[in-house]
């Protein structure tokens, strides 16, 4: 009869410990799969947020493409009606400008870290 009570709470204790055991693997298969499917979301916010700062920048850059031009215009013009004067160094400061955005969550931190 002791052999039998063996065997018995063997079973018992063996199968709690598979269930317990299937539960965690389970648990580990999800996790593992909803990463995976939340990385290629924040992959599509960040290339979304990575085309928004191309297209700002590259306006940017046009913007400051023209205001050069018209001023290497403007000067040769000067230059040519009245005595050459020395040339003074322009600087032109380009100042990223700063968003705040509360609503958006993630990707408001996605455009900070690329206006840094």
């Amino acid at each position: 009869m002791y052999g039998e009570d063996v065997a018995i709470l063997g079973i018992i204790f063996g199968s709690v410990i598979a269930i317990v055991f299937i539960g965690v693997l389970g648990s580990i298969i999800k996790t593992a799969i909803s990463r995976k499917s939340g990385d290629i979301t924040e992959n599509k916010e960040f290339l979304a947020a990575l085309r928004e700062f191309k297209e700002k920048t590259d306006r940017r850059l046009s913007n400051l493409e023209a205001i050069v031009s018209e001023e290497k215009a403007d000067a040769s013009k000067v230059s040519k009606s009245s005595t050459p004067k020395k040339e003074t160094s322009k600087s032109i400061e380009i100042e990223l400008s700063e968003e705040e955005d509360k609503g958006k969550g993630d990707s408001g931190k996605l455009r900070n870290m690329l206006n840094q």
